[in-house]
């Protein structure tokens, strides 16, 4: 068994340990101290909350994953996980959201730091970089702008911290979510979004040679002798 970071989102029995100090979170009992009422998850912690044992963060806590588990699979779910317990708990029925849509990742794939993808929600599709070490980005505050080079080129992620999975890289693929019809629609767009940042860009077309003139037609070519002779006959 493989201890792991910031997985025990997506477990709402998960009783994930601190990796400083050993301080077990039970989510039967919560962490009435911190106004963290019984039955809430680790996945469903404020922001605030620390390690009771040592401050350490949440990102610090670990659960037991099964053997052979895959860490991007691993975040990802934790991530949708956390999403959707923000759908849930704070933007049902909220204007800005599309009601036709649910929490989705998708197209995640390894690149630089971590794994990137898509995430749909009723109220955002972003372009997600989740970073392999969630304490990489610990130092930025949510906002602070992340420069992150993509095989389509440079662009400015914005730093969104994610309860247990720590400081994650967003940037934003659509405007408004009513633009999607539905579920699928809004994949569609994920996957075309997700396939022009992660291409590379394509070389200019050279242009086409210009025909050639009647008179350039009738000169002679060029000889052995004349061009290594310095044209000379």
């Amino acid at each position: 068994m493989t201890s792991v970071g910031p997985e025990a989102g997506f477990a709402a029995d998960a009783r994930p340990a601190c990796g400083s100090c050993g301080t077990v979170y039970d989510p039967a009992a919560g962490d009435p101290g911190r106004d963290v009422p019984p039955g809430t998850p680790f996945g469903g912690l404020p922001d605030y909350w620390r390690c009771p044992g040592c401050g350490g963060p949440q990102h610090g806590f670990t659960v037991v994953a099964p053997p052979g588990a895959d860490p991007m699979d691993l975040r990802v779910a934790a991530l949708t996980a956390s999403y959707r317990l923000i759908a849930e708990r704070d933007m049902a029925g909220v204007p800005i959201c599309n009601a036709a849509l649910s929490v989705e990742a998708l197209g995640f794939r390894p690149h630089g730091p971590g794994w990137i993808g898509c995430v749909i929600a009723p109220w955002f599709l972003n372009a997600v970089l989740i970073p392999r070490d969630p304490a990489l980005w610990e130092d930025r505050r949510d906002g602070d702008k992340l420069e992150v080079g993509l095989p389509s080129g440079a662009y400015r992620f914005t730093a969104a911290r994610v309860g247990v999975l720590g400081t994650l890289a967003v940037i934003p693929l659509a405007s408004a979510m009513n633009v999607f019809a539905d579920q699928q629609d809004a994949r569609g767009g994920a996957v075309l979004a997700l396939d022009h940042l992660m291409r590379n860009p394509q070389p200019a077309p050279q242009p086409e040679p210009p025909p050639a003139s009647d008179a350039d037609a009738a000169k002679p070519a060029l000889s052995r002798r004349s061009l290594f002779g310095g044209g000379r006959r």
